[in-house]
């Protein structure tokens, strides 16, 4: 199966220790089943950070899903909501808490868009109930992320040798050239 990443810069390899802490499902390697996601994704962290959009292709080995992982629904569901809002949550200031907070080794499901971060903020505040924030959660339609978590499920990528494109002058590179 194909999938896509969107960064700001072309990455020799995936490196667990540097992915971001308190994302939706864990601190984890992001992947979309849609290029047009990963242009996305690389275009507004290209904004943040500067840097060249990039996407980067990897052929994910079907052998994966064998490992113990969570797989959502296609649409918001409560369960989904619980897992990202424990994700999202702040650490206590007083402990040392461990990221990715569960043991999966690939998680997937839908992708939430962005104001999935205020969502989560009013529902861990009381200020909204498990079936507003339901309502008020939306996915992107059609559109799908995996997330890898352990050096186990990164095996079962190609990082050894992957493709991708950047997008040079406002326009994306026709063709996908090896990293």
């Amino acid at each position: 199966m194909m999938y896509y990443h969107g960064t700001n810069i072309l990455i020799d390899a995936i490196n667990l220790n540097k992915c971001r802490n308190r994302t939706d499902f864990g601190k984890g390697f992001y992947l979309a089943d849609k290029v047009e996601t990963a242009q996305n994704w690389a275009i507004r962290r290209t904004q943040l950070l500067n840097g060249t959009p990039t996407i980067i292709k990897y052929e994910i080995n079907d052998s994966l899903f064998s490992l113990p992982g969570m797989r959502f629904k296609h649409t918001p569901s409560l369960e989904w909501l619980h897992f990202i809002s424990k994700n999202r949550k702040n650490a206590d200031k007083n402990t040392n808490t461990q990221e990715p907070r569960h043991d999966y080794n690939w998680v997937s499901g839908p992708i939430a868009n962005d104001k999935i971060a205020d969502v989560v903020d009013e529902f861990l505040n009381g200020e909204i109930t498990d079936s507003e924030a339901i309502k008020k959660a939306r996915a992107l339609p059609y559109t799908f992320q995996l997330s890898l978590h352990t050096k186990q499920a990164v095996m079962f990528s190609n990082d050894n040798e992957v493709f991708y494109k950047q997008l040079i002058n406002n326009r994306w590179t026709n063709d996908w050239k090896k990293r």
